[in-house]
């Protein structure tokens, strides 16, 4: 996926998504993201091995709460780094929110402003409850770290025609 959008961007496509209109985004997938994947799965067959966009549904700690539970496979949860930050439109109004998890990748998730939702319900316009998109960075293995050896799917990776060769024998 050669695709980067804006905060902006993100959230017109999420409200698009919650009112169950047409997007224009085919390459964001829906996916339940605090299903049963394993962080790994999120990456395989999505054209990219380390950036990805979702479509997900947040699951609530209890029915008529306002905390979501973030745990995942193996029960391990997202840890949230920072407040949520305001997204605001060319206007200057608020349309949304973006906050950044962290586990074994970083994730940023996108929301649409409350005022938006309380609208959206008061019309009868939410197909997609609680649903939010995420954008996900595969942690990719640090420098600090100690070396591991590739594994055999990782070495074939080389040996694909798509990839700039740096030696090649004479």
């Amino acid at each position: 996926m050669g695709m980067k959008y804006t905060d902006e961007d993100l959230i017109r496509c999420l409200t698009k998504f919650i009112r169950g209109m047409p997007i224009q985004y085919h390459d964001i997938p829906y996916i339940n993201l605090y299903g049963n994947k394993e962080s790994a799965e999120l990456f395989q067959n999505s054209g990219n091995d380390h950036v990805n966009y979702f479509f997900t549904q947040l699951k609530r700690k209890t029915i008529k709460g306002k905390n979501f539970n973030r745990s995942i496979v193996g029960g391990c949860k997202r840890k949230g780094r920072d407040n949520s930050k305001e997204i605001l439109d060319k206007e200057r109004s608020r349309i949304g929110y973006k906050k950044t998890f962290r586990f074994n990748e970083e994730s940023t998730e996108y929301c649409l402003d409350k005022t938006t939702i309380d609208v959206l319900r008061e019309r009868g316009e939410i197909i997609h409850e609680d649903s939010v998109v995420c954008f996900i960075t595969k942690k990719l293995p640090s420098l600090d770290e100690p070396f591991k050896a590739l594994t055999d799917e990782e070495l074939e990776y080389f040996d694909t025609p798509e990839y700039p060769h740096a030696y090649r024998a004479n």
